[in-house]
């Protein structure tokens, strides 16, 4: 990724001419050394509405007490953020294994026809 020599105009100049490119991970994690990739994209609302509509998220449970099994979690991409964080934080031995797109959640999962919304909250 290329940076413009101006000093007051710091913003990444893309590697292609579709407005992407790479840049190196530099956060002290596992991921440091690799590269992610970027691309210029459209507005909150307009990328928003390209989402799918769910996702699955399914977690690994494994400990000395446990025989090791997978978790399936469905739901809708509103709270998708807020679940990843919960897993991350206090999942203790379950941990984040895949996450995918799902259009149609299984009818036991109870998550047809949500919004998506938490009524307790107030809109930001």
């Amino acid at each position: 990724m290329a940076v413009s020599g101006n000093a007051e105009d710091r913003r990444w100049v893309p590697d292609n001419p579709d407005g992407s490119g790479w840049a190196a991970v530099d956060w002290s994690s596992v991921a440091k050394g690799s590269r992610y990739h970027y691309r210029h994209v459209g507005s909150i609302d307009e990328e928003r509405a390209r989402l799918p509509r769910y996702y699955r998220v399914v977690t690994r449970l494994e400990s000395a007490a446990l025989h090791p099994h997978e978790n399936s979690y469905y739901v809708h991409r509103s709270q998708l953020a807020d679940l990843l964080a919960e897993i991350s934080l206090a999942g203790g031995a379950e941990t984040i294994w895949h996450v995918e797109p799902c259009q149609n959640p299984p009818a036991e999962s109870r998550t047809r026809g949500e919004t998506g919304e938490n009524p307790s909250r107030s809109p930001p």
